[in-house]
């Protein structure tokens, strides 16, 4: 986000989340209610702003000049078709707010006052903006998820860090009472992405009962290989079973969160969300990683700024960045920070550099319950050596 919002257009995030806090606040919603709410509501947006009539229309031009014929020649089939994916992505995420006490009848209404609303003129959008809206709002909101979010897991008990100490935990009392919003709005994520991944795959049984497999990739550990034959196998099974018919896993949290709640809901991303990772590793060198992009983003704002002096480092952006972590009860060294950061930016940065420079120049959305990650695997295949040679 940090490259993202550096784009003037980035802009359209704070007038969207704006114009929804005030209509959250004018039906008299607050704290977590309206956190919920609002997740919804920006899901419904970004499947509604998903469908985008350029792309039909480039389809139908490329099949006239290549004289193929495909279901893109008549635009009005592939637009009926994809009105319709569109409405049952919508159904499911009604289900799922309802799940969690919102209303689909209460998302239909404010969606329409958005898409109305001459001032915020949802129809000049760009696609940047369109483009995994829920995820980057939430980011804008969160500008320390990650981190945040991770201290909250190891601080609940949920997963392990030895270089968390509640003592020195400045949060922890803060959030002593239960998950926080960004706890809760980070789960809510995971539950749209699931979401979205069924979607596709029902939608795609439904009309020819299919199910695209990914090409064997000879890069991939074993782990992985298996990882990805046991996802589509359970895809099967749920399919025969009946459940993945109708169902997906949601996130019950309208009522208290305990724990339990929390590592079953984890449990079931790692079955239902197959995702290829940037950035390889253990969950112990996960917190490097992290801090190593933390400086990077760090770097960009104040080039002029040193990153790590080895004598009197007081004054240099990896000391910034251990305060930080400290703040939140991890004990990192700026020399550490500093290393992997070396290692993360030689062997992983470009990607991301390339990825930013994709979402800025997208020429078209594809519909949301498409389920489409192409611009982040065009970065996950991009090598900066290659393209040197």
């Amino acid at each position: 986000m940090s490259e993202v919002c550096k784009d003037p257009i980035a802009e359209w995030y704070p007038r969207i989340i704006f114009k929804i806090n005030n209509m959250l606040r004018e039906v008299g919603m607050t704290g977590k209610q309206a956190a919920i709410a609002k997740h919804y509501l920006l899901g419904a947006l970004e499947i509604y702003l998903s469908v985008d009539g350029k792309l039909s229309t480039a389809m139908a031009e490329y099949s006239e000049q290549s004289d193929t014929n495909t279901l893109f020649e008549e635009g009005t089939i592939y637009d009926k078709s994809t009105q319709t994916a569109s409405n049952f992505s919508l159904t499911m995420l009604y289900a799922a707010a309802e799940n969690n006490g919102v209303q689909g009848e209460f998302i239909d209404r404010a969606v329409e006052e958005l898409v109305n609303d001459q001032d915020l003129e949802l129809s000049a959008t760009p696609y940047l903006i369109r483009y995994h809206l829920v995820e980057c709002c939430y980011a804008l909101e969160y500008t320390e998820a990650p981190l945040g979010f991770y201290r909250e897991l190891v601080s609940l008990g949920i997963i392990s860090c030895g270089k968390y100490s509640l003592n020195i935990d400045t949060y922890a009392k803060k959030y002593e009472s239960g998950v926080s919003l960004l706890f809760l709005r980070a789960c809510l994520l995971f539950e749209f992405k699931i979401l979205q991944r069924a979607v596709a795959v029902i939608l795609s049984l439904k009309n020819n009962n299919t199910i695209v497999l990914p090409s064997p990739d000879s890069r991939m550990s074993p782990l992985e290989q298996k990882n990805i034959s046991d996802y589509y196998k359970r895809l099967v099974d749920d399919w025969f079973m009946g459940e993945g018919r109708q169902s997906f896993v949601s996130f019950q949290c309208k009522g208290d969160i305990s724990i339990k709640d929390v590592e079953v809901f984890l449990g079931n991303i790692n079955k239902y969300y197959l995702h290829k990772r940037m950035f390889s590793g253990t969950q112990g060198s996960w917190l490097g990683t992290l801090g190593a992009f933390d400086i990077a983003c760090e770097h960009d704002e104040e080039p002029a700024m040193a990153i790590y002096y080895e004598g009197d480092n007081s004054h240099s952006i990896s000391e910034r960045i251990r305060l930080k972590y400290l703040a939140y009860g991890f004990s990192v060294s700026a020399r550490s920070l500093y290393l992997r950061y070396k290692s993360v930016k030689k062997e992983r940065y470009s990607q991301v550099k390339y990825y930013c420079f994709l979402l800025l120049n997208q020429k078209f959305i594809t519909p949301w319950h498409h389920d489409k990650n192409n611009y982040y695997d065009m970065a996950l295949s991009f090598d900066r050596a290659v393209v040197n040679e």
